[in-house]
């Protein structure tokens, strides 16, 4: 395909100086606070940053690292960058964490100074860290010690550059999942995420002067690369939803052009206007309107979603598109181009990334392997080491499971640690399964899982979300069980009010 024109950039610093310099007086943020709508330009925000930055480095910060922790806002943002720029490395931590979960976060990375709410302040006062300072990020007067936001970007900043990271230079560090011994702190380079976006923007057209809703958590890298740092780039203003409550009226209320989500969130918006798709004749200036009238690009992630809902958005003229990543890959590395996407597959490799299969079965189904400069520096251990996470030739090991088909498009079966042995010795893949329960409009969410049958042997089970009775819910598994290979087949089901979820509303599995 032919690729759009862009601007490359190997750091945050040219992005933040280019930002500046072309959109200058164009809003970058728009805030709802304290009832009163707030925006920041893109000139305004170049000085917010570097007056955070030079009180990072009157307080001889440089070579260490710190952390942000609060709800998304335009002061989340400043800090993070902030931090990246000036600091080791910026930690960006989920405000959902318990208090003793973000602690060990914190103790782990070596942070000293963590710019957080006063939410997360008051889960973490009573087991404070010795020497860690805190900045309250909403401006809140709780501790006569703390110094507020609003103070910070007030400093005036003595120098008129910002510092210029090597591309190699470790600058972000992520932690994949919880914070037990087990989790792993990914390592990432400011260069590893603009790469990233340099490859995105050559397939997905994104205009200055366009706006884009924030809705999920901006601690977490998909938002983080694409909402945030990838829209900046290209002068798109960055609207802060207030909750997922007042999302559809903060949707009419913006007009955005583009929205970044997760499948619950997009099948949501489908569910709540599914009357309107099953019309003989669909309404489409009714459901443009009700997603606020500009929208063109529905980019969905982090897990797999109803083919048939991307369609039917697409059949509006909106780009509805899927892609896939990781927080090791800063993070997409495949992704549906927004020209001609194709609705049941994630899309081809980014233009900077080499896509393989290894160990592949009789069905063509191997683990995705990932190369090129958006993957990781490698998983730093507590001591502040980064390992190498590659292999001889380069290629990150995804542990996800999929394949490749004739044109070069791929698509995800499930992952490497989820798939359940059966009897037989076949594979079979909980995520396929899931994707056929929720099919049915009965059914909300669906979880599948290795159990035990009667005889302690393996057996397929699934937790399912309905409001349908058990009766109901037994037939449509009976039908599913019909059309797969025995192996296959749903041998148990308990139905559940609701599955625990994550800070980006994706399901958390229990082996």
């Amino acid at each position: 395909m032919n690729y759009y024109d862009v601007k490359d950039f190997d750091n945050f610093s040219q992005i933040i100086d280019y930002c500046a310099q072309t959109y200058q007086n164009e809003p970058a943020f728009i805030q709802k606070k304290n009832g009163e709508t707030v925006q920041l330009t893109y000139s305004e925000f170049r000085k917010n940053i570097m007056s955070a930055g030079d009180f990072l480095k009157k307080s001889d910060l440089g070579d260490k690292n710190t952390a942000v922790c609060g709800e998304n806002s335009i002061n989340w943002c400043t800090a993070y960058m902030a931090c990246a720029v000036y600091t080791n490395a910026v930690v960006p931590v989920d405000k959902e964490l318990p208090g003793n979960e973000i602690l060990n976060i914190l103790k782990r990375a070596k942070v000293r100074l963590l710019f957080c709410s006063t939410k997360v302040y008051r889960k973490i006062k009573d087991e404070a860290i010795e020497d860690l300072q805190i900045i309250l990020l909403d401006d809140k007067e709780l501790h006569p010690d703390f110094i507020d936001f609003s103070k910070v970007i007030l400093t005036n900043a003595l120098d008129t550059e910002l510092p210029q990271k090597d591309k190699d230079a470790l600058s972000v560090i992520l932690f994949t999942s919880g914070t037990t011994g087990k989790s792993k702190a990914v390592a990432l380079s400011q260069y590893n995420i603009c790469s990233d976006i340099n490859s995105i923007m050559r397939i997905v057209k994104i205009s200055r002067g366009e706006k884009i809703m924030s809705i999920l958590p901006l601690h977490h890298t998909y938002e983080c690369t694409i909402t945030f740092i990838c829209c900046l780039s290209k002068g798109v203003t960055i609207c802060f939803a207030s909750g997922l409550t007042k999302l559809y009226r903060e949707i009419k209320e913006y007009a955005p052009h583009e929205l970044i989500v997760v499948p619950l969130i997009l099948e949501a918006f489908y569910k709540k206007m599914k009357p309107l798709f099953r019309l003989p004749i669909v309404p489409k200036k009714q459901i443009l309107e009700a997603m606020g009238g500009n929208l063109k690009l529905l980019v969905c992630g982090a897990a797999p979603v109803n083919s048939e809902i991307l369609s039917s958005f697409g059949k509006l003229g909106i780009a509805a598109i899927q892609g896939y990543g990781l927080t090791e890959c800063s993070p997409i590395a495949i992704c549906n181009n927004d020209i001609t996407p194709v609705y049941d597959s994630i899309g081809k490799p980014i233009p900077s990334a080499d896509v393989k299969l290894i160990d592949c079965d009789e069905n063509g189904v191997g683990e995705f392997c990932v190369r090129g400069p958006m993957v990781m520096l490698g998983y730093m251990n507590d001591d502040g080491t980064i390992i190498k996470s590659t292999d001889d030739d380069g290629f990150f090991h995804t542990g996800d499971l999929g394949t490749i088909d004739g044109n070069g498009y791929c698509r995800i079966t499930g992952r490497l640690k989820n798939v359940i042995i059966a009897a037989n010795g076949k594979n079979v893949f909980p995520e396929e399964l899931e994707m056929q329960l929720t099919e049915n409009k009965k059914i909300d969410e669906a979880l599948v899982y290795e159990g035990k049958n009667d005889f302690g042997e393996t057996a397929v089970c699934a937790k399912i979300v309905t409001e349908a009775d058990r009766d109901t819910i037994a037939k449509i598994i009976k039908k599913i069980n019909e059309k797969n290979v025995s192996y296959k087949a749903i041998k148990s089901f308990e139905i559940c009010k609701e599955l625990p979820k994550n800070a980006s509303h994706k399901i958390i599995r229990h082996k």
